[in-house]
């Protein structure tokens, strides 16, 4: 199985994160209190900003200056 780019484990993410904040939007205009249980949208939110955030590739060595 081929090793997958950042690009392509950062677009995996975001897509993650989408989906689910629209699920969890969903449930809760379904079953919840939206003024009450919003908090709970912040997960997708903080997913979003860890798939985006920079990382070194670790399948290649470091190259030292």
């Amino acid at each position: 199985m081929p090793r997958r780019t950042a690009r392509d484990r950062r677009l995996l993410g975001l897509w993650t994160a989408g989906w689910l904040a629209l699920l969890l939007l969903a449930g809760l205009l379904w079953v919840g209190d939206l003024s009450l249980q919003w908090p709970v949208l912040l997960v997708p939110v903080i997913w979003a900003l860890l798939a985006v955030r920079p990382r070194a590739d670790r399948g290649r060595p470091r190259r030292e200056e």
